[in-house]
């Protein structure tokens, strides 16, 4: 993956305490949030993660988030893709 998406999952491990995972362990196309995730296979987030995530994107690259966005939080490749396209339309 590129440097963008390296660089979003850390900040993903780390805001949400996922101390013992490392980036090169997380799928970046698996779903990240349990109710999207039948097979197990995501890190099994929730609703206030979510806020969390928000927090961090918006800390780290200057990118807020509205109610129509949380779309993008299928995986860390689309909050990826988001994220470029914010960053690269300012």
């Amino acid at each position: 993956m590129n440097n963008l998406g390296n660089e979003i999952c850390q900040m993903l491990l780390e805001r949400l305490g996922f101390d013992d995972l490392k980036v090169e362990d997380i799928d970046f196309s698996a779903p990240l949030f349990a109710a999207a995730d039948p097979e197990g296979i995501g890190l099994g987030l929730d609703s206030v993660d979510s806020l969390e995530i928000v927090a961090g994107i918006r800390q780290s690259y200057s990118v807020r988030m509205t109610g129509s966005d949380m779309h993008v939080f299928e995986n860390v490749n689309t909050i990826t893709d988001f994220v470029r396209s914010k960053v690269e339309s300012a």
